[in-house]
């Protein structure tokens, strides 16, 4: 009874917030209906089919639901790409009817996916709901071997994220735009195993962090690392290799010889993104938050006995497997916050509307945490499903899963996540957002705007800001909205960018500072 109180006292505190208030694009829904298409994103291989000795990869299409507001004639609107959760295993086997993935869900019309994907849309976002390769080996007795193949099947997902932001910059600048999106304001948004997928995206920039992490030889089996660039391919999927598995990693992986891993999708595009929200997730490693990380917003029960709050071992949900050590929400919210990188969610002051309040007496004043104080049995309270499977463990043993159906304390839940996502993403993405964001009048006012000299250009970009205010951040934008240019962590008043190749014509360079996002238009002649 206390649980199902505290839910309703949050969904009317994220109730009460706009009573009375005229609603605003994207702090409300301000469409009535969503619109959903598929569509197909790219193709990759994937190793589900890997069962036998003679079991190859095959390559397998990518595909994601696109929800739109259904009557919006906004013809540049912010990108969300998410992710639903499963454990990286189908969910329903048909002929049995039984989990295969241990979990409660694993598809991308879950209904809590489909709910959340839905809200987002009729606050004025495009949602993509992703499809991303599974598959990896759970009925394997040795912990390291099952902890190898689960390793390899995130960082596919990582692929697959990523691949899908290529894609939409590539329908905008050859394609048309169709979804009208604006390519410089992009989400990724996971739930559950999602969660993971958005956090480590987030942070797994480059391929030498695998090897670089708090534990040694986390990522190694026997010696050999379990990702290898020249056989899975780098974190963005985009690197060249020779594209097939030799002998060496064939014994390790149980792999074929031969068999391709992965292929390149939308090259040439930038996969950079503006805001990592997790629901539930966990970050392999602490080591790979860095200056390049970009703002990461969680959602967790902090005695999640599977995904840790902090630092710990990750435990597969329905098999109890022990995996490996990772840190979650609990862990990443205080290191991205000193790392400066969570600073965009107080740009214009600290939010303080009821539910922000309330997060920083628990979540030691962090902007960047809800925890959702729950009994360990509640560990996704967003989550439910009309369909309670059992699920059948490696040794056979059918066991039930103890999946929510209360889709009123699960919605009430999805209230308070997305009343406390809502302004924190307008301040992210340089929205206008009346009430929370702050605009470029306002940055006027206080002295903290950019000149940009010369303009037109021929050699180099002078980036000044007035009164001593710092630059955050710099980056650079072709016409078609595609990242040419980025430079993080600049914390001067005065930067030069080196024209080095770029070709004539009109760019957009989205400059930050503390208080805000600028964006001015460069000409290079």
């Amino acid at each position: 009874m206390k649980k199902c109180t505290f839910l309703f006292l949050l969904a009317f505190v994220a109730f009460s917030m706009n009573l009375g208030a005229q609603p605003f694009r994207y702090l409300d829904q301000v469409f009535t209906q969503a619109s959903k298409t598929t569509a197909v994103y790219g193709s990759n291989f994937t190793v589900l089919t890997i069962g036998t000795p003679l079991a190859h990869t095959s390559r397998q299409p990518l595909v994601m639901d696109v929800y739109t507001p259904t009557g919006d004639v906004e013809t540049s609107r912010p990108l969300i790409i998410y992710c639903h959760t499963g454990n990286f295993l189908p969910w329903i086997n048909p002929s049995t009817m039984l989990s295969i993935n241990g979990a409660c869900g694993g598809l991308r019309d879950d209904p809590a996916a489909v709910e959340m994907c839905t809200r987002l849309a009729k606050m004025g976002y495009v949602v993509a709901s992703i499809d991303y390769r599974l598959g990896w080996r759970p009925d394997l007795a040795d912990e390291l071997q099952r902890r190898f193949t689960l390793i390899n099947a995130a960082y596919r997902g990582v692929q697959d994220v990523r691949t899908c932001i290529r894609y939409f910059r590539k329908t905008v600048d050859v394609g048309g735009n169709p979804f009208k999106i604006d390519p410089n304001r992009i989400v990724v948004f996971g739930q559950g195993t999602g969660g993971y997928l958005s956090l480590n995206t987030a942070a797994l920039d480059k391929y030498s962090e695998i090897l670089n992490t708090s534990e040694p030889d986390k990522f190694k089996i026997n010696g050999f690392p379990m990702i290898l660039e020249a056989y899975n391919g780098d974190p963005y999927g985009i690197q060249a290799a020779p594209g097939v598995v030799d002998a060496l990693y064939a014994s390790q992986t149980g792999y074929p010889v031969g068999d391709t891993l992965y292929v390149q999708n939308h090259q040439g595009y930038s996969s950079d993104f503006n805001l990592a929200v997790n629901l539930g997730g966990a970050l392999g490693d602490k080591a790979w938050l860095d200056a390049n990380t970009p703002p990461i917003l969680s959602f967790q029960t902090p005695s999640d006995p599977y995904a840790p709050c902090g630092d710990g071992t990750v435990i597969v949900p329905g098999f109890n497997y022990a995996v490996v050590n990772v840190t979650g929400s609990c862990g990443v919210a205080p290191i991205q916050d000193g790392l400066g990188n969570n600073a965009v969610f107080s740009f214009g002051g600290l939010l303080n509307d009821p539910l922000s309040v309330y997060a920083r007496t628990i979540n030691s004043n962090s902007e960047a945490f809800y925890p959702f104080m729950r009994p360990v049995s509640d560990s996704a309270p967003w989550e439910w499903n009309t369909f309670v499977p059992n699920t059948q463990l490696p040794n056979g043993t059918i066991v039930p899963l103890p999946c929510s159906t209360n889709s009123v304390t699960a919605s009430a839940t999805i209230d308070t996540i997305m009343a406390y996502y809502a302004p924190r993403a307008c301040r992210a993405l340089g929205l206008d957002c009346p009430g929370v964001s702050v605009s470029t009048d306002e940055l006027i006012k206080n002295g903290a705007i950019v000149s940009v000299l010369p303009n037109p250009a021929k050699t180099e970009i002078n980036f000044l800001a007035q009164d001593n205010n710092q630059i955050l951040s710099v980056e650079l934008f072709d016409i078609s909205g595609r990242l040419v240019r980025s430079f993080r962590s600049v914390n001067t008043n005065m930067f030069t960018v080196q024209r080095e190749g770029m070709a004539p014509g009109v760019y957009f360079a989205k400059v930050q500072f503390r208080e805000g996002i600028i964006t001015k238009k460069v000409i290079l002649e």
